[in-house]
């Protein structure tokens, strides 16, 4: 799981040099993995701040903002 772990999170920061905040990202996959464990580890270390929004758990009105 380590080295899926590290992979994906190079991917991340590829983005997040790539695209230095001109972009969002998706991130999906198989339920249960740790993608948004892996998300939220990768914005703490890598942001000052950060908005996590889950789309399963998320308001009808936060879906329909965007």
């Amino acid at each position: 799981m380590a080295v899926f772990k590290r992979k994906l999170y190079g991917k991340l920061l590829e983005w997040k040099a790539r695209y230095a905040g001109q972009y969002a990202i998706l991130v999906e996959g198989a339920r249960r993995v740790g993608k948004s464990t892996l998300v939220e580890e990768f914005a703490k270390k890598e942001y000052r701040s950060y908005i996590l929004i889950d789309f399963s758990e998320a308001s009808k009105d936060v879906k329909d903002c965007c």
